[in-house]
């Protein structure tokens, strides 16, 4: 009988590295007339439940470093340390695994199964990983009703709003026990009322599921709620700049 919780509480060490990128960097078509060097010597730590926002202009290079962090790339030179351990060298097969183990993702376009109700779609990662149908079942109506969602379970994913949609794919990566969350835009297609609503769903995850929480935006009112910013410019970390986060409606 698999132990149940509402969700899985992380107790992140703050004086623990969770993340760590040593010079990474990233070449497309090396050789080639077109070569183009997206990362051009990246290096940054992120700590256990940290809250960390990545900013900067289209073509800066945001995209190519959360796909490294993600374990869905690898760096052309340099290295990426989880937890004290190298993992570039991985193969994809390794990298693949160790991704549904540790990481989970937040995407702009949600990324839901739409012929699957709510429930369903929260229930995924968790059979993937290996768990029962019951605990998947009951880790995702937990889940659910921590997002204030309980009453949306057997509804298709077609059928919910677009808030609603983001919301689903937020317990989706909330009902793992991995250990960091990647949000990649993830209010792009949201009015401000609703975009505000998925700050505070992940403000509220960083701080009473103790989630590591990596949130790739343009909103610099989104950035600014961040207990940390990293703005990226044509490659490189520009800067790096600590706060204590502005709160809003958690």
């Amino acid at each position: 009988m698999e132990n149940i919780s509402t969700p899985p509480i992380i107790t992140p060490n703050p004086s623990r590295v969770l993340l760590e990128l040593v010079d990474v960097k990233k070449i497309y078509y090396p050789g080639e007339k077109n070569e183009n060097m997206a990362l051009k010597g990246i290096s940054f730590a992120v700590n256990e439940g940290e809250f960390v926002a990545l900013t900067g202009q289209s073509g800066s290079g945001k995209s190519s470093l959360l796909n490294i962090l993600g374990l869905l790339d690898s760096p052309s030179s340099g290295s990426l340390r989880i937890h004290g351990q190298d993992v570039t060298s991985f193969t994809s097969g390794a990298r693949a695994d160790l991704r549904l183990k540790v990481v989970s993702f937040v995407f702009q376009f949600f990324n839901l199964i739409n012929n699957l109700t709510a429930l369903e779609n929260i229930m995924i990662p968790l059979r993937l990983q290996g768990h029962t149908y019951k605990y998947a079942y009951d880790i995702g109506m937990k889940t659910l009703t921590s997002l204030d969602l309980a009453h949306s379970a057997d509804v298709f994913a077609r059928d919910l709003s677009g808030g609603e949609q983001q919301r689903v794919a937020i317990g989706r990566a909330l009902c793992k026990d991995s250990a960091v969350i990647l949000a990649d835009e993830p209010t792009a297609h949201l009015d401000s009322v609703r975009s505000q609503e998925v700050m505070d769903l992940l403000l509220k995850i960083n701080k009473e599921f103790g989630r590591t929480i990596i949130l790739v935006t343009h909103e610099r009112t989104q950035a600014d709620q961040a207990g940390r910013c990293l703005v990226i410019k044509d490659g490189v970390i520009a800067e790096d700049i600590r706060r204590i986060p502005v709160v809003v409606g958690v």
